[in-house]
């Protein structure tokens, strides 16, 4: 199977307004200050602008039809690499392309790369976002798996810190103003429980950019020009009026020298981020 076109979507140009880049920082508690004041962009403030080319890229990652017996459709993981700061008051392009259609024993894993550009095709951030279709097979694949972010077990006698933050009660509408995300169950409590939920949930990548804030303040000395990768998998929702503790431990050392961090994030007893890595600069 090879997907309907391997051609990467047209080009689409933001602008990095500031203001946008300050209420995506308040709508995701960053812990920043250079974040909170409006100052530097969030680390997955960019989720927000490849949305559309992702949107568009998924639409035609697969034949019609070659994927059956979906029972959901949730965002299963998500990996980003940080290549060049995106400045407040800038333009970029924003172009995705098909990654790979995998088979998995939860699933179909459908990956969508994404790549946030300066105007002169410098490539400043890239965003492997794979969506899960839940129970599904599919005719055929293509594609390599995106990087590997496995836990690494002995991690887990070196703990580092954590860190505990308030998932407030207007936290998906936040989320929702600063990043467009309005999905109906994170700001809708009927539309929640049709989905089996018990009441609202969480935007999966407002859970993602807490956790980059808990990496940056514990690990990262507040730079984020420090983070070069982020990823993570999502496990269980996070719901409002509750807790998130996202727990980090010492993975060593990559073979170019970046520090690795290992972490995991847990809310009301249940863990909602698995397999999370992140890597800085030493």
């Amino acid at each position: 199977m090879q997907p309907v076109t391997d051609q990467t979507s047209k080009a689409i140009e933001y602008y990095v307004d500031a203001d946008a880049v300050l209420a995506y920082a308040l709508a995701t508690n960053d812990p920043n200050p250079l974040c909170s004041s409006g100052e530097l962009v969030s680390p997955l403030y960019t989720a927000t602008l490849v949305v559309n080319s992702f949107r568009d890229t998924m639409a035609s990652a697969v034949p019609s039809g070659a994927i059956t017996g979906t029972r959901a459709a949730v965002h299963g993981m998500h990996d980003v690499h940080y290549f060049a700061p995106v400045q407040p008051a800038s333009k970029v392009l924003c172009v995705g392309r098909h990654y790979a259609v995998r088979q998995t024993s939860a699933g179909v894993a459908v990956t969508t790369q994404l790549d946030v550009l300066d105007l002169d095709h410098k490539l400043l951030v890239r965003h492997y976002w794979t969506g899960m279709n839940v129970g599904a097979t599919v005719d055929g694949e293509f594609g390599e798996a995106p990087p590997d972010h496995q836990f690494p077990e002995d991690a887990r006698s070196k703990p580092i810190d954590s860190l505990v933050m308030e998932v407030t009660a207007d936290q998906g509408f936040r989320y929702g103003g600063a990043s467009g995300d309005r999905n109906d169950h994170a700001i809708n409590d009927e539309a929640a429980r049709a989905e089996g939920f018990p009441s609202k949930i969480v935007q999966g990548l407002c859970t993602f950019a807490m956790c980059s804030g808990a990496v940056l303040k514990i690990a990262g000395g507040g730079d984020p020009g420090r983070l070069v990768r982020l990823a993570g998998r999502f496990s269980s929702p996070v719901f409002p009026r509750q807790q998130l503790k996202v727990d980090l431990y010492d993975a060593g050392r990559s073979p170019e020298g970046r520090q690795l961090v290992a972490f995991e994030a847990i809310s009301n007893g249940v863990t909602v981020v698995k397999h999370g890595r992140a890597e800085l600069t030493a």
